[in-house]
């Protein structure tokens, strides 16, 4: 179960106090039932101004850093000895991502935030103020708008600065075919080390993260996470993603009207690098897995495919060895075959 860091949850209280309760709840319902609305790209902002953008710390902004955590986490269980220092953070929002990773990885020295909407460069400056890294706290924000053809007014690719880590968080998905190319060809152009590609936990939106996977890999790249491999994605008329269970703040029970303390915040994502990882996995649980009176099954996508692992109640230790895979889970090795000898197994 995540929490919000208490220096970012007492950010947001604070400035939320700034206006009338009422208000910033309006908003955030509001801002609500636009996120759920389809879009097709090259569409105004989903929030802009100073009310919306407290709409949206309210409301969205926990549940993207639980995202965030959940796939930098992963990125990081494979990457155990990687110590990134520089980080940029294209489409920022409030900044988000800045906590998120700042906290995962604490030799993060510099941080860079590219985010089009004053209002969310505002609110992010005010964030951060109280942050307790002092990277987010020297956070620097530039104002730079992803879906416009700015290419005139930027360095020739060879001269661009490059970062240790670069994060698109929920960026792709909001853009258009060609802004979406153009944001992902200059996000890997800048990436010296580790491009992270996250988005909600939809079909829709998986799409994305598997087009700029295809893409990456024709670029050089190197799958990190999810994927156990350089191959195109394996999954046919299928799409995966992972949860993330957070412990609601106060503040986003009341923007929800939301009984629950706590939520699964799913998401898709990918990890790409000009490096491979450390050690090679087998597979990754991709679906939580299912059991009932008769057997215990797991969906594993992994270097041989995705497969169905299917362990029966009568093989008592391999019934709760698949039962008990954590969704998400990365493996070193297949389950193993209970009906095989020991000595065979895997």
């Amino acid at each position: 179960m995540l929490s919000l860091p208490a220096d970012l949850r007492e950010a947001i209280e604070r400035a939320l106090a700034s206006v009338p309760a009422a208000r910033w709840v309006r908003e955030a319902q509001a801002l609500s039932e636009r996120y759920r609305a389809p879009r097709a790209g090259e569409q105004p902002a989903l929030a802009s101004g100073a009310a919306q953008s407290l709409g949206y710390a309210a409301m969205i902004l926990p549940a993207t850093y639980a995202q965030l955590h959940g796939a930098i986490g992963a990125a990081a269980a494979r990457l155990p000895d990687w110590a990134p220092e520089t980080m940029l953070d294209l489409g920022s929002g409030p900044g988000t991502a800045l906590w998120a990773a700042a906290a995962r990885w604490p030799s993060l020295r510099a941080l860079t935030a590219w985010e089009r909407e004053p209002s969310f460069i505002a609110l992010g400056r005010q964030l951060a103020r109280d942050a307790e890294s002092p990277a987010v706290r020297a956070a620097r924000w530039e104002r730079v708008d992803l879906s416009a053809d700015e290419t005139s007014q930027r360095p020739n690719a060879p001269t661009l600065q490059r970062f240790d880590l670069v994060v698109l968080g929920h960026v792709l998905n909001e853009l258009g075919p060609g802004a979406r190319q153009q944001a992902l060809a200059a996000a890997w152009a800048m990436t010296g080390g580790l491009l992270l590609v996250v988005e909600p936990g939809t079909a829709a939106a998986f799409a994305v993260v598997r087009a700029a996977r295809d893409w990456l890999l024709g670029a050089g790249a190197r799958t990190i996470a999810p994927c156990a491999h350089d191959q195109p994605c394996p999954l046919v008329s299928d799409w995966c993603h992972f949860p993330q269970r957070l412990w609601r703040p106060d503040f986003q029970r009341r923007a929800r009207g939301a009984p629950s303390q706590w939520e699964e915040s799913k998401f898709s994502y990918a990890a790409m690098a000009r490096f491979p990882p450390g050690a090679p996995i087998w597979g990754r649980v991709i679906r939580e897995p299912t059991s009932n009176k008769a057997y215990a099954e797991a969906t594993i996508s992994s270097r041989d495919g995705v497969g169905r692992y299917r362990a029966l109640k009568r093989h008592r230790d391999a019934f709760r060895l698949v039962k008990d895979l954590p969704w998400g889970a990365a493996l070193d090795q297949p389950p193993p075959d209970p009906a095989a000898p020991p000595d065979e197994q895997l």
